[in-house]
């Protein structure tokens, strides 16, 4: 399970990709469009790790056995 704390690190980066990517595009002058697919770097890259942490989770639950 200490795998877990990477992938929700990782959930979290892409979540802070949203505002970086809003903010600092503002400020950079990049084009609004732009942006939002900066933005979509975030978003789909949250998909596969969010998969990743309930694969793991669910691999946990089978390897403790019945309750």
């Amino acid at each position: 399970m200490g795998n877990v704390a990477v992938f929700h690190t990782g959930i979290a980066a892409g979540i802070l990709v949203l505002p970086t990517a809003l903010i600092c595009g503002q400020i950079r002058g990049i084009p609004f469009y732009w942006r939002l697919i900066d933005c979509s770097f975030g978003v789909f890259g949250i998909l596969p790790l969010w998969l990743a942490v309930r694969l793991i989770k669910q691999l946990a639950r089978v390897k403790a056995g019945p309750v």
